[in-house]
């Protein structure tokens, strides 16, 4: 493959071409989860990816066939419910929490982290806490009065070990206020999955969505130690089939979408998310218009596949700024209330 027909083969593989998804469980499965750290994010690329709005307060809360728990790179992210078992295996090497410099740098000792997972099955299960809540139960449960600092901080970095573990999960809002449960207790048990097998799955979902790749991209992609995808990709060996500089699923790389495509998709769209150490090839702007300081992914212009600018909401109209020259092909297909300035 070419540069032009990957760029065209990703958008296809992300129902953003000429096929949507059935649900928002598939959608969610095949983008390796909806980044959900700015929530009408997620409603967005959703909403690009489905025939109809999906209504994802049923999906996490009611019907929960969704998971909202922080995942790949850490960030939260909307996962089909039923494939949490496979995160929580592949999840579960990641062990920053037991080095010197992340407990220096949060706050806490590794005796207790040693605590804090050994306290929360006693203390929480399928009734929703709060942040503040939860915090008051574990310094309960592990005598440790001087945890309620680090447990209390908006970004939740003590909290994803946890989720890591399959130990916690977001449980529905109570007001402004957010909640956790424990996944086991709202969801239902589940069976141990090899970590090997986890690896595995997620990488031939990952290849399908974002390839062509190599392991060093899947690596950094989900937050995996190297070593452990270029195992992956060895034991893959005979399911791969070389593209461009990486390799896709030998049974999709004949898949192939020709339609023209053109998009305004919102930040942290999956798509560009998963593209950012790639800027230099998909984006005909500065990387920095894309990914901004402070993590920020924009809204960005999408035209075939390639970044061609990006847009902002200013009361509800959508000003885009492109990179270069719009083709008039390009015009006519940007929504209605969308404006070139």
């Amino acid at each position: 493959m070419n540069l032009d027909e990957i760029l065209r083969w990703r958008i296809g593989r992300q129902f953003l071409g000429r096929t949507r998804g059935t649900d928002v469980v598939a959608v969610a499965r095949r983008v390796g989860g909806l980044h959900a750290q700015v929530t009408a994010s997620a409603h967005a690329a959703a909403r690009l990816r489905l025939p109809d709005p999906p209504d994802l307060d049923a999906a996490l809360y009611a019907d929960r066939t969704l998971v909202r728990t922080w995942a790949a790179r850490g960030t939260l992210h909307l996962l089909p419910a039923a494939d949490l078992p496979r995160w929580v295996a592949a999840m579960s090497t990641r062990n920053r929490e037991t080095k010197g410099s992340w407990l220096k740098y949060h706050g806490v000792t590794a005796a207790q982290m040693r605590d804090i997972v050994a306290a929360v099955p006693d203390v929480l299960g399928g009734t929703p806490m709060t942040r503040e809540e939860l915090a008051e139960g574990l310094i309960a449960g592990t005598g440790h009065d001087d945890l309620r600092g680090p447990l209390t901080q908006g970004f939740g970095a003590i909290l994803k070990p946890l989720a890591f573990r399959g130990l916690l999960c977001s449980g529905p809002p109570r007001g402004r206020n957010v909640t956790f449960v424990a996944p086991r207790a709202w969801f239902g048990d589940w069976e141990p999955v090899p970590v090997d097998a986890a690896i595995d799955e997620l990488a031939l979902a990952y290849l399908g969505a974002y390839g062509p790749a190599d392991p060093a991209e899947f690596a950094r992609w989900f937050d995996l130690t190297p070593s452990l995808a270029k195992k992956s990709f060895a034991r893959l060996a005979d399911r791969l089939t070389p593209a461009g500089d990486g390799f896709v699923p030998a049974d999709l790389a004949g898949d192939g979408d020709r339609t023209d495509t053109v998009h305004l998709l919102p930040a942290f769209d999956p798509y560009v998310v998963a593209s950012t150490r790639q800027l230099d090839r998909i984006s005909s702007g500065p990387k920095s218009a894309v990914s901004r300081p402070q993590g920020w992914i924009s809204p960005t212009l999408v035209v075939n596949g390639r970044i061609e600018g990006v847009w902002e909401d200013v009361d509800g109209r959508a000003e885009v700024r492109p990179f270069g020259r719009l083709a008039a092909g390009v015009r006519r297909a940007l929504p209605d209330h969308a404006v070139v300035v």
